[in-house]
């Protein structure tokens, strides 16, 4: 069965507005992230084509306020205390979904539009070409129901990556039928078998103080402690000065932060994230945003992992 990628335009704001006005799939983050606890998504079978955005999420007191969260709320820990937190790894990549129509037809997005081609997407080429390829083995899990997210690792943003176990990270499934998302259980079962690498998980359970979250902030688990003399090839290979990719990169080994998912009764009810100062200080001294340099890409720790198999 061939299952084409969806050409779709962007559907504007005021007509998802109307669609849904009820759905808060524009969520703004300006809530304490309890908003993201309710419905996010229209049920499956309204109206085919309205993007469901992936929720923006507040942070937790602590966190260093990232360029464009300036209005995301910023949680005090006594907010998760003593409740089962999954702790993830927050890898630096470009947020990507992964669903498809009731009709089985293939669709990939970043943020708030489908990818439908263009200069700004030469990041995604190898996801376009991954997805195509393994798409008959998602679509009878996925089906028209459900929206697979991952971190799209392929370009390096602000941290090099020279072990990433896959580039597509995959961290959330929504399951449009309830407007839900699956706890990390029921994420596990429904991709069980599938070539759908996660992101890393660093811890589950009940937490009574901040610092025992914090202390989880390692060195990345996607990386070795030979990344920087990896970063001067990829960038060599790029026709990339690497002192240059240097200077655009975080310096440190730490990972950059951590992202924190409350699940309780089989879904996720609450989500936040907690960012590493120096990362955002690495941001900043860059000079420049990701997107206007050439593409350095990110080494897989397996260079056979994206077709293995297949």
């Amino acid at each position: 069965m061939k299952i084409p990628i969806r050409i779709a335009l962007r559907i504007p704001v005021a007509v998802m507005a109307r669609a849904y006005p009820r759905a808060p799939i524009l969520n703004r983050g300006t809530g304490s992230g309890r908003k993201t606890a309710g419905r996010v998504a229209p049920r499956a079978g309204t109206t085919v084509g309205v993007i469901v955005k992936y929720p923006r999420t507040p942070h937790l007191a602590g966190s260093r306020l990232q360029p464009g969260d300036e209005d995301l709320a910023q949680v005090p820990f006594a907010q998760l205390r003593g409740r089962h937190v999954v702790v993830e790894e927050k890898l630096d990549g470009a947020n990507a979904g992964i669903s498809f129509t009731a009709e089985g037809e293939l669709r990939l997005q970043s943020r708030g539009h489908y990818l439908t081609g263009g200069p700004r997407e030469r990041q995604f080429a190898v996801l376009k070409s991954w997805a195509a390829t393994v798409a008959p083995l998602l679509w009878p899990r996925l089906g028209g129901r459900y929206v697979c997210y991952g971190e799209w690792m392929y370009a390096k943003h602000t941290v090099f990556y020279d072990a990433l176990p896959h580039y597509f990270c995959e961290f959330d499934v929504l399951d449009t039928a309830t407007g839900t998302f699956l706890d990390t259980p029921g994420r596990r079962e429904l991709l069980a078998g599938l070539p759908v690498t996660s992101v890393p998980v660093l811890a589950a359970g009940p937490f009574t103080r901040l610092e025992q979250l914090t202390a989880l902030v390692g060195p990345s688990r996607c990386r070795t402690p030979g990344w920087r003399d990896a970063l001067a090839g990829a960038a060599a290979e790029a026709g990339v000065d690497p002192e240059r990719a240097a200077a655009e990169s975080d310096r440190a080994d730490e990972m950059e932060g951590l992202y924190l998912k409350v699940e309780e009764g089989g879904r996720v009810v609450e989500r936040y994230k907690w960012v590493r100062h120096g990362f955002l200080t690495a941001v900043l001294d860059s000079g420049s945003h990701w997107a206007d340099r050439p593409i350095v890409a990110n080494r897989l720790a397996d260079p056979e992992v994206l077709y293995a198999g297949l």
